[in-house]
């Protein structure tokens, strides 16, 4: 583990050989290794030495984004690849949802006015605890400006998809045939892609830099903490604080929504 530490490994991966090495090998002076005295005093000199540090510094600005998903207009001209990318994006900035969370979204049972739609998880989402109820997503119109409205997008995206899908209930499904659910890796891939075409670095951001990104404009635009770590799905403002809050590399949930596409 020192060979490790010299190599410039961080405490984490340290961490994660010695939880291989309790596992392998035999017990020493009565412990797991990873148990032993001083194996513990040695991870702690080497977090103290090499803090958790969050990996990005700084994040992107939103508005690059807004401005590409803009020119996407009119939602009804698009191809059913474009018109995808399109509402997977706006679901992640207007509800800094993980791509593992939008693919488990269902059109089952779902609930739509005039203003918003209401949507089911068919799954435990990472956030969900025993004895809690899992959350439901809203999407809300955004009268402000019909081209980056999430609610217009997701009207057009059932309508188009409602032919193809079959017994389909996911709500995201493949563009090609045979038009299957499409797994979170799947749409990690669409989130960059859309981030790349907006000129954002996704040789430095990946696809979860996302909800860094939009929670961060929340704050910048006035929303309350509380409100931000609602919708994302936190327990501890610490969270959000260490990991989320960023500065832009360049300089209700309806109110979370507003506030992150105006």
């Amino acid at each position: 583990m020192t060979e490790l530490y010299d190599s410039g490994l961080s405490y984490e991966t340290l961490n994660t050989a010695r939880s291989a090495l309790s596992c392998l090998c035999s017990k020493q002076d009565g412990y797991s290794v990873g148990s032993h005295p001083l194996v513990i005093r040695f991870l702690s000199g080497v977090h103290n030495l090499r803090p958790t540090k969050p990996k990005y510094q700084d994040t992107w600005d939103v508005s690059k984004v807004l401005c590409y998903l803009k020119k996407l207009t009119p939602v009804r001209d698009l191809t059913l690849k474009v018109l995808s990318y399109k509402l997977v994006m706006l679901i992640v900035l207007t509800q800094a949802s993980r791509s593992h969370s939008i693919s488990l979204l269902s059109i089952d049972n779902y609930v739509k006015d005039s203003e918003s739609y209401v949507l089911y998880y068919k799954g435990l989402l990472k956030q969900t605890r025993k004895g809690k109820v899992n959350p439901v997503l809203k999407l809300y119109r955004y009268a402000h400006d019909p081209d980056i409205c999430v609610y217009e997008t997701l009207t057009e995206y059932i309508k188009r998809t409602s032919s193809i899908r079959g017994n389909e209930k996911s709500l995201i499904i493949s563009y090609i045939k045979p038009h299957k659910a499409v797994v979170s890796t799947s749409i990690s891939r669409w989130i960059k892609v859309v981030m790349k075409d907006s000129g954002v670095d996704v040789e430095k951001f990946g696809a979860h830099s996302a909800r860094g990104a939009v929670t961060s404009k929340a704050k910048q635009s006035g929303l309350p903490i509380s409100e931000i770590m609602k919708i994302a799905g936190w327990s501890s403002s610490e969270i959000f604080a260490r990991f989320y809050d960023k500065p832009l590399e360049e300089s209700s949930s309806s109110s979370f929504q507003n506030s992150t596409l105006q």
